[in-house]
């Protein structure tokens, strides 16, 4: 599978106003293949993205770290495969595969994967932080 990189393909992924099914485990396969995961260890792919809704599927190789950031709005992580380990300024989450982490708006994180990991990231955008 290659994935849907130039602008008119991304286009139609990224709207929102249709239907859509996305083949994950396909998905997961190719962002493994690209370049961008043997050089840096991490890829992903914007599957959706909306003023208020962006859902991402990011693949990390095991200790792999993504640095402290904050989302613009309430997120879930959802691993798909392994587990990662999300920081926060006052607790460490562990959170494996079948499992669902929620993070308030603005919440510093880190994300560090225990091992090679997949998981999908949902922000709701709130009004006027996009």
């Amino acid at each position: 599978m290659t994935l849907e990189r130039t602008r008119a393909e991304r286009a139609v992924r990224l709207a929102g106003d249709t239907f859509r099914v996305f083949p994950l485990t396909s998905y997961l396969r190719a962002l493994r293949e690209e370049p961008a995961y043997a050089a840096n260890g991490r890829n992903g792919i914007t599957l959706v993205k909306t003023a208020r809704l962006r859902v991402l599927l990011e693949v990390l190789r095991a200790g792999t770290r993504l640095a402290e950031h904050r989302a613009p709005g309430p997120i879930t992580v959802q691993v798909l495969e392994g587990a990662i380990r999300c920081h926060t300024e006052e607790e460490v989450f562990r959170v494996r595969e079948a499992e669902i982490l929620a993070l308030p708006a603005g919440q510093p994180h880190s994300v560090e994967a225990v091992g090679d990991a997949a998981f999908l990231l949902t922000i709701t955008v709130e009004e006027g932080k996009a």
